[in-house]
């Protein structure tokens, strides 16, 4: 029988802080990825673009910790402590398989 999903939040629960800071690093990732952009339309050398794409990742990739561990904190422990912890497992292994570099 599948396990039934967790009742999601309406919110992610990031402090303001948190938020500020995964803002601030999808803005510079924004800018980093039309940089990137215009180095492929201008022959930039292939090393230079991808010192920046790698940049990039790196920036969302922190960007996934943040909100991994938020979910962690905060989602999961929630649903566990309304005892949906099956579907609380399942959907964290679920999200596991997206990043499993991150865990």
């Amino acid at each position: 029988m599948p396990k039934k999903p967790v009742a999601r939040r309406k919110t992610s629960s990031l402090d303001a802080e948190r938020k500020a800071d995964v803002i601030n690093r999808l803005k510079t990732v924004r800018g980093v990825t039309d940089g990137i952009l215009k180095m492929i339309e201008e022959d930039v050398y292939c090393v230079d673009v991808l010192k920046q794409i790698s940049a990039t990742r790196a920036s969302l990739d922190r960007v996934a910790r943040i909100m991994l561990e938020n979910h962690f904190a905060h989602c999961f422990v929630d649903a566990v402590k309304k005892g949906d912890t099956d579907a609380a497992v399942a959907e964290l292994m679920a999200t596991l398989n997206f990043h499993r570099e991150l865990v």
